[in-house]
């Protein structure tokens, strides 16, 4: 196939065949991802998707990205690369060469997840990255818990360095991780695995490079740039100009949690200042600036531009600030274990302000429940046992939420069968909660209920790092109700109230009810035979049909 002429002069034959190209970038990111949950060592990573993978241009801006994924290691990975090479300039590298951090101010947010970077050569010339990111279940220090006062507590933190060199790995980097991590084995795994997955994005770019007769990825980078960031300019050109404000408020650890944003819509662009939220709080839940640019420009983006492929372009139309030092923005050394609480709220706040630009448009707040579950066995035959327990999606405009969804970081949870092999832990069970959907012309999605236990009568140390939206649920959205607000209990009848670590008694088991989603329009409009089907399949009971929604039990049963 001949070279394509320049982006700027294009015929259709050429305009047909860079499309055809930006396709197969996606393809070759979508391999990479599927590489990494092969190899992957986690049940986190391989089972729940909880990782992202992307191609960037020889200037480190990101071209495409995996559709599996989180958006809050997509979106951070989009500036790590930059992030990266200033540490490690580009002239300094070889082939077989590979960068590695996880610092949590230049990757993913928090300790936990590694980025891994990979040039990619072509006649002796870097003409781009290959970048992934998972997460590391143990880097040592405390472990998963929001208990940490600073970062030096929360784990070994890896500077941006080589982790292969001209081919041969750096096993004092690896071995600096093991010696960290309570199972080293799986944490050496993992962190081969995003270098694997790379090194399968590599070739697959190569092979694409060389059919189409490529020799660098200028002209397709130009080509793919330029469509994103028309069509991002003309999704914004859809909401009138303005500012709009919005005000959420989250349990937090010790005190509430203020997040506010002021939107300020222009021609073409974006803004999203976070000014007005809290200071830093003093345990492990603090947010820093990248993640929460990450998903503040998420929850814009889904909601305009979500038929616009992610890259640099289609990401610089949105820009979000804070300034230093407040739980949106934390500064080293500050704990950020559980960064992602405030994260998975963001896209919500950020939902609010659009919601008044664009009446009747936006969908009810999601519960933002990514409830990662950390169970440690502290019995004879210590264990490490991860999963993530997900909420109810909010009701959209014409349609009911989607239930136990992780929106929005799009992670799924690890199946049961596959948890119990990993760990010796018991699902009791694992269902729909009932009634946790807000109420509403459109039923929010309806949050879980999970009960676990041991295998062995010994106790069990949690780590309620996560588990947020236990006093309010999430608000409805044009007359909705709220959706059902989350609950952490024992069964000796201990009750979770904070975000601290407990003890599971031997014997006892821990129930976790995930909050639900909000509804969106007035109850009484809801289509009664929609909730007679609710009803019928035991979503909504027969009591909340009639306090929520008002029907007579003679019309229930009609």
């Amino acid at each position: 196939m001949t070279v394509i002429e320049s982006a700027s002069s294009l015929s259709d034959r050429d305009n047909i065949a860079l499309n055809v190209v930006w396709n197969r970038l996606i393809s070759v990111c979508e391999e990479q991802a599927n590489v990494l949950m092969r190899v992957g060592f986690g049940t986190i990573v391989r089972e729940a998707g909880d990782l992202s993978a992307g191609v960037f241009n020889a200037d480190g801006r990101m071209l495409a990205q995996a559709v599996t994924g989180t958006p809050g290691h997509v979106n951070t990975m989009a500036e790590s690369v930059g992030a990266m090479l200033a540490h490690v300039p580009p002239d300094t590298l070889q082939p077989g060469d590979a960068l590695v951090t996880n610092d949590p101010w230049l990757g993913a947010g928090h300790v936990f997840d590694f980025v891994v970077v990979t040039p990619v050569f072509l006649d002796g010339t870097i003409v781009g990255y290959l970048a992934s990111t998972s997460h590391i279940v143990d880097v040592g220090g405390i472990g998963w818990s929001a208990v940490g006062r600073s970062i030096f507590e929360e784990g070994v933190v890896i500077p941006v360095s080589r982790l292969r060199r001209s081919g041969e790995l750096n096993e004092d980097i690896l071995s600096i991780i093991t010696t960290n991590s309570r199972i080293p084995k799986e944490a050496r795994g993992d962190i081969l695995s995003l270098l694997s997955c790379n090194d399968t994005g590599a070739a697959r770019l190569i092979d694409l490079m060389e059919e189409f007769e490529f020799r660098s990825l200028e002209r397709v980078s130009e080509f793919i740039f330029q469509r994103s960031r028309t069509g991002a300019a003309a999704a914004i050109a859809g909401v009138a100009n303005g500012t709009y404000t919005n005000t959420l408020t989250l349990d937090g650890y010790d005190s509430p949690i203020i997040l506010c944003a002021k939107l300020e819509i222009g021609d073409f662009a974006i803004h999203v200042d976070l000014s007005g939220s809290s200071p830093e709080a003093s345990r492990g839940i603090n947010c820093p600036l990248n993640y929460t640019r990450a998903y503040a420009s998420f929850g814009i983006r889904a909601l305009l531009a979500g038929h616009i492929p992610n890259n640099a372009a289609s990401l610089e139309s949105i820009t979000v600030s804070a300034p230093p030092g407040l739980i949106v923005s934390a500064e080293r050394p500050a704990p950020v274990t559980a960064r992602h609480v405030v994260g998975q709220a963001l896209p919500d706040l950020v939902l609010g302000c659009l919601a008044k630009a664009l009446p009747a448009n936006v969908l009810a707040e999601s519960s933002g429940a990514l409830w990662t579950m950390s169970l440690t066995g502290t019995g004879p035959r210590p264990f490490s046992s991860l999963n993530v327990a997900l909420g109810g999606m909010g009701a959209r405009p014409n349609k009911d939420g989607l239930s136990t969804t992780a929106f929005p970081s799009g992670v799924g949870s690890v199946p049961v069968e596959i948890a119990e092999a990993a760990a010796p832990v018991i699902y009791h069970s694992k269902e729909f909660a009932p009634d946790s959907g807000g109420a509403g012309q459109f039923r929010g999605g309806l949050g879980q209920r999970i009960e676990i236990g041991a295998v062995e009568d010994e106790p069990l140390a949690l780590s309620a790092a996560a588990f947020e939206r236990l006093k309010v649920g999430p608000a409805g959205r044009e007359g909705g109700s709220a959706g059902g607000k989350g609950r952490v209990e024992m069964t000796d009848g201990t009750v979770v109230q904070d975000k601290g670590n407990y003890e599971i008694p031997p014997g006892e088991r821990l129930i976790l009810t995930t909050p639900g989603g909000g509804g969106f329009g007035n109850p009484n409009e809801r289509d009664p035979d929609a909730l007679a089907r609710d009803v019928s399949q035991g979503l909504v009971t027969r009591e909340q049909a009639k306090s929520e929604y008002g029907y007579s039990e003679t019309q229930q049963e009609e």
